[in-house]
């Protein structure tokens, strides 16, 4: 449970922007190691990553094919942590590789999956050869045990991908052949096929890298506690419709509609997303079919999530009250761009995007939802125990969400940056954010502060510029600044005075990007579009080359001793110390 009378500070680092000398050209469970010894340096008790768990084709976190399974491509893959690999295949596979990992400013996933997965493929065979041959080898009785307690959703989801290994990478299991199509008939087509032996052996495969990656991931957790950090992890609110999940488990779904976000100022990224909002394709839950068996498919995500994480992060918390819905999958969005809403109806027969079950007003429909979402909130935080749950609570907020969210403790966001007085559009006072909140100048999905503040300065002296000017002019009375005299670039006093208004407020946990410690201008995803650097956009250096620059190493240790000097250290008792 999270106390808000504490006062933490803390990073978000994408576990993918993250490098260390001998990786192979993404972030791993290695480098999370050298970034809790960073934090633990630096006065910074929270460790913020994204979704961890296995992408698709578009690697997008929030897109994933398992709401469970890790992704291997954050494995550490090399002998001392993969049993049955070698040194010398370690070095004739990476030897050959053509990731060439370190000199890029983003990841080159499929380059980067297919040296892991070959990797992860030549251990398996020395490895599945000692199950049969050394049946009370610790390695071999460690993998059943995690096969039998993991059973009820590794099944499933070896199956699925094994079935995506056999159309070539292709998740969409509409596409597939009829008896593919669901579990129950996959699993007879699996066990009468010419290849069931083959299919049985992929399957292990998939299950063995499970057991590994969960096992890093554990472990990683009894590091950071060595240090007295805490991990935190982030959940996205739905499942992509092309997940193991949706494919084994239809009855939870509404496969129909497509959940989203509608129009609003910001995100209008382009003309669709401008006219209709955000259509990001994942399938509604059947809530009823959830509440009949006792939420086990979320009870069991849960679990599987604070097995590995201090606390998490809701992604669209906003969500588990209505979802805003689309009657079409994004593959056809660009049908909708040029039409009214009467031409839509035309197509769809007569649906249009809407808030489901139920809109938030009149305010009796409002309540409704409200009582629907405080309910499942609290089998989640059931189901969390001792976890912490927070909140990601943006966009067009319900009135009724924030209030329910400080009822019930789980802290929401606050980003100061965008909390606003109605009437005069000054920024509200740090000191009136609530307490059971985190405070943030920004998630993923927004500008770096250096970025945002250079795109305000661009605006208050282009033609428009009258009311960036006022913008400007309220930023600085927030941070205490002259409002006459406002800089007209991202100096370091002003770095410095954006890190004390963050870590002044009384809100739980102030957490910076990694990029708004270092003043830099990485953003991880710009939403709404398909940039080649979303999700894969790296740091240009490791933790500690940061620390050691001229640069930057300075900015590292002021915000160091602003956390201490603002009291943001509560809890901290290391078992030990990294120098």
């Amino acid at each position: 449970m999270i106390d808000p009378k504490l006062k933490l500070c803390g990073v978000l680092i994408p576990v993918f922007a993250l490098r260390r000398e001998g990786s192979l050209g993404i972030g791993d469970t290695e480098a999370m190691r050298k970034a809790v010894e960073f934090c633990s340096r630096n006065n910074l008790t929270v460790l913020q990553v994204l979704p961890i768990n296995e992408t698709g084709g578009d690697n997008s976190p929030y897109n994933a094919i398992s709401s469970i399974a890790l992704d291997p491509v954050l494995m550490t893959v090399e002998p001392h942590l993969i049993p049955g690999l070698t040194a010398a295949e370690y070095s004739e596979i990476t030897a050959k590789a053509e990731y060439k990992g370190e000199d890029r400013d983003s990841v080159h996933y499929d380059t980067v999956k297919a040296v892991k997965n070959e990797l992860l493929k030549a251990a398996w065979k020395k490895f599945s050869a000692e199950l049969n041959s050394n049946k009370d080898s610790l390695e071999v009785k460690a993998f059943a045990a995690f096969e039998k307690e993991h059973k009820d959703w590794l099944e499933p989801y070896t199956l699925f991908r094994t079935l995506v290994d056999v159309h070539g990478g292709n998740a969409c299991w509409t596409q597939w052949q009829p008896e593919q199509q669901t579990r129950t008939s996959a699993e007879e087509w699996a066990a009468s096929s010419t290849n069931a032996s083959k299919i049985a052996d992929t399957r292990r495969f998939y299950a063995y890298v499970q057991w590994l990656a969960f096992k890093q991931w554990t472990d990683l957790r009894k590091y950071a506690d060595e240090f007295g950090v805490k991990l935190m992890g982030d959940i996205p609110f739905g499942v992509s419709r092309y997940s193991a999940d949706v494919w084994s488990e239809r009855n939870l779904f509404e496969i129909g509609w497509s959940g989203g976000a509608p129009p609003e100022p910001l995100f209008q990224s382009d003309p669709f997303t401008a006219k209709w909002g955000q259509n990001w394709g994942i399938p509604l839950y059947k809530w009823d079919a959830h509440k009949k068996e006792n939420y086990q498919w979320w009870r069991r995500r849960i679990q599987r999530l604070t097995d590995i994480f201090h606390y998490f992060r809701i992604d669209h918390v906003l969500g588990f009250f209505r979802m805003y819905a689309f009657p079409w999958i994004p593959e056809r969005n660009h049908e909708f761009v040029e039409l009214d809403e009467d031409e839509a109806k035309e197509i769809t027969g007569g649906d249009l995007p809407e808030f489901k079950p139920r809109k938030d007003y009149p305010e009796k429909l409002g309540k409704v939802n409200c009582e629907e979402g405080k309910a499942r909130l609290k089998v989640i935080m059931d189901a969390a125990g001792e976890n912490g749950v927070v909140a990601e609570d943006l966009g067009m907020v319900p009135w009724y969400v924030r209030p329910l969210l400080h009822e019930i403790g789980i802290p929401g966001f606050a980003i100061p940056i965008f909390e606003r007085d109605e009437e005069d559009k000054e920024f509200k006072d740090k000191s009136e954010l609530h307490p059971c909140s985190l405070a943030t100048y920004g998630t993923h999905d927004h500008m770096p502060l250096a970025m945002y503040y250079d795109d305000l300065v661009t605006r208050w002296h282009g033609p428009d510029g009258h009311e960036a000017w006022l913008d400007v002019q309220r930023l600085m009375r927030f941070l205490g600044r002259d409002d006459e005299n406002p800089p007209k670039e991202f100096t370091d006093e002003l770095h410095e005075d954006f890190e004390k208004a963050l870590l002044e407020t009384p809100c739980w946990l102030a957490l910076f990007m990694m990029p708004d410690i270092l003043g830099t201008y990485e953003q991880f995803n710009v939403p709404g579009t398909a940039d080649a650097g979303n999700w894969s956009r790296r740091l240009a250096k490791t933790l500690e080359d940061y620390e050691n620059d001229e640069l930057y190493g300075p900015k590292i240790k002021r915000l160091s001793k602003l956390i201490a000097e603002t009291d943001r250290l509560a809890s901290r008792s290391p078992a030990r110390t990294v120098k």
